[in-house]
């Protein structure tokens, strides 16, 4: 079971408002809660559903399944190729990024891997490496696919055990 809500971010107060949001009117979980790993990883209480979040100025993003998933979304617009992004991936990453649009769907698998991980940026996006459409943590390949979504003007890259590209899209509304 794979679905991605979205929604226009001044819709709701919180991204955890969301959250309970699709808990309680799709899945029926009439009192979600929503607690953080020591990283701050989200995960619902009960553990029978995996879900993650992502967020732009605009747009809300929640992916959900049965399996741990990771989330991440860019607006294409956003222009964020400079030097000091790309000093953030190996040369080899490098090499195939040739445009913003390659930029944003490395950054966001990259990304969207760190919160399947339930690691954090700041330790781990050094670690994971984006090459030919895999990934690898430090030198390990991660027997994870990414999906990569164009919706609403944004790249939503979904990292998850399996393919996630015949997941129901949803509005969140």
């Amino acid at each position: 079971m794979e679905k991605i809500f979205y929604a226009d971010k001044s819709a709701f107060s919180s991204s955890n408002e969301a959250v309970e949001k699709v808990f309680r009117e799709f899945f029926q979980i009439p009192d979600p809660i929503i607690l953080r790993t020591e990283n701050g990883k989200p995960y619902l209480e009960n553990g029978e559903l995996f879900f993650s979040v992502s967020h732009t100025k605009s747009m809300l993003f929640v992916a959900i399944s049965d399996k741990n998933v990771g989330i991440d979304a860019e607006n294409l617009l956003r222009k964020n190729v400079s030097p000091s992004l790309l000093k953030k991936f190996t040369l080899e990453e490098q090499t195939e990024i040739t445009s913003n649009i390659d930029f944003l769907r490395h950054w966001t698998a990259k990304e969207s891997a760190i919160k399947y991980l339930g690691g954090t940026l700041a330790k781990d996006l050094k670690k994971l490496h984006f090459v030919q459409g895999k990934l690898r943590h430090e030198k390990v390949n991660l027997n994870v696919k990414t999906t990569v979504f164009q919706l609403f003007e944004h790249i939503v890259t979904v990292c998850h055990e399996h393919d996630f590209s015949k997941a129901e899209i949803l509005p969140l509304i």
